[in-house]
């Protein structure tokens, strides 16, 4: 397997495309599977086109992200290209509209896609528009079309923090407000998640919610709670209190789903830039930037650790740990590359909602960090 890699922050987006594509082919040859990671301050189009234009008849997927991840830092104004070629390799690629209108039509519809390409196990990747729609309620209907057979890995679509509008790409065209995927087999494909954030407190029950927002907590209004629980928090200072003391609800394995509060309703309630189902258990969260670092480098190391010859590396980490961690997120990057090996090229995106899984069902994660690193050598 040939896995390319090319950059570009040229202003001019078809120079950027073309720049960037170029990079990436000059090493793959010939590609399957193209992904395509860019920032807003493109014209989308015109760089779906000049990629599109440039890699034959391979499949693509891609998104618009808050900033792409290369192995130096983060380019909040660029855009990257990933090229695979195999001969092993089979891609399925599917792209649905009306997330935010019909979250598990639309997983259902993209799960029967697949199923119809007849590759019937393999890697999933996974980008909705992260401004639209239930994901989780998505990931559910996407995995009981598919089943415990596949992988899943991803990350949600979105901009540089203007909430405006998040495009997705793939092979058949380039749209907003819907889940694109790719269905890859024939290559070796290995994932870690975590995030290393650890629960602080007694555990808190939420009592009453309303979409993505949290109504109540233990019955109280939900920013009363949140705010007694942390010792008094000002109202004006939530934002950066809410980005260091984000929710967490434990699986049956000890893994805690980060759930990231964004903003205070008029009537106290916390916005969260996911849902959060009414009955929930679970801490508030404290993280601190060592531990955060060194769970990014841990789950690299055993994603790294079963393969023969890592190739590449598709990483998708969340826009509020580079927020938070901000010039310290380098130090997490450098963490990660040294993990995959000198000479190991890196793609990410900075994502809004992570997917991916401890286990076997896919969830919709936040402030995780998640990662698949490709091998050389394809499968038997």
């Amino acid at each position: 397997m040939k896995a390319g890699i090319g950059f570009s922050t040229h202003k001019d987006s078809q120079k950027a495309a073309e720049e960037a594509v170029r990079a990436a082919l000059e090493v793959s040859g010939e590609p399957g599977l193209t992904f395509l990671f860019t920032t807003d301050g493109y014209d989308q189009k015109q760089v779906y086109d000049t990629v599109k234009s440039r890699i034959g008849a391979s499949r693509l997927v891609g998104m618009c992200c808050a900033g792409v991840i290369c192995a130096k830092g983060v380019l909040q104004d660029g855009l990257g290209v990933c090229t695979l070629s195999s001969p092993g390799m089979r891609v399925a690629t599917a792209l649905c509209e009306g997330l935010s209108s019909d979250s598990a039509g639309v997983g259902r519809i993209v799960a029967a896609t697949l199923h119809k390409s007849g590759i019937e196990k393999g890697t999933v990747f996974i980008f909705p528009d992260g401004f639209g729609g239930d994901i989780s309620v998505m990931l559910r209907e996407l995995y009981n079309g598919l089943g415990p057979e596949y992988r899943y890995i991803g990350g949600g679509a979105g901009d540089n923090l203007k909430f405006y509008k998040a495009f997705q790409f793939t092979d058949e065209k380039m749209t907003s407000d819907a889940l694109a995927v790719a269905l890859v087999d024939g290559l070796v494909i290995s994932t870690g998640l975590g995030h290393g954030w650890q629960p602080i407190g007694d555990p808190l029950v939420i009592t009453a919610v309303r979409e993505k927002c949290v109504v109540e907590i233990d019955g109280s209004p939900a920013f009363d709670a949140y705010s007694e629980r942390l010792g008094g928090v000002n109202r004006n200072d939530f934002a950066i209190v809410g980005m260091k003391h984000p929710l967490g609800f434990p699986d049956i394995a000890g893994h805690y789903l980060i759930r990231d509060p964004i903003g205070l309703a008029d009537d106290n309630a916390l916005n969260f830039i996911s849902e959060i189902p009414r009955h929930g258990v679970g801490n508030i969260m404290e993280g601190h930037l060592d531990e955060l670092i060194d769970t990014a480098a841990e789950i690299t190391r055993e994603a790294v650790a079963p393969l023969k010859k890592p190739v590449v590396a598709l990483l998708f980490d969340c826009i509020s740990r580079f927020l938070l961690m901000q010039g310290d997120f380098n130090r997490e990057l450098a963490a990660i590359q040294e993990e995959l090996g000198e000479g190991v090229p890196m793609l990410g995106a900075l994502t809004f909602g992570e997917v991916g899984s401890y286990v076997d069902v896919p969830m919709l994660h936040n402030k995780t960090t998640t990662i698949a690193v490709l091998d050389e050598v394809a499968k038997e």
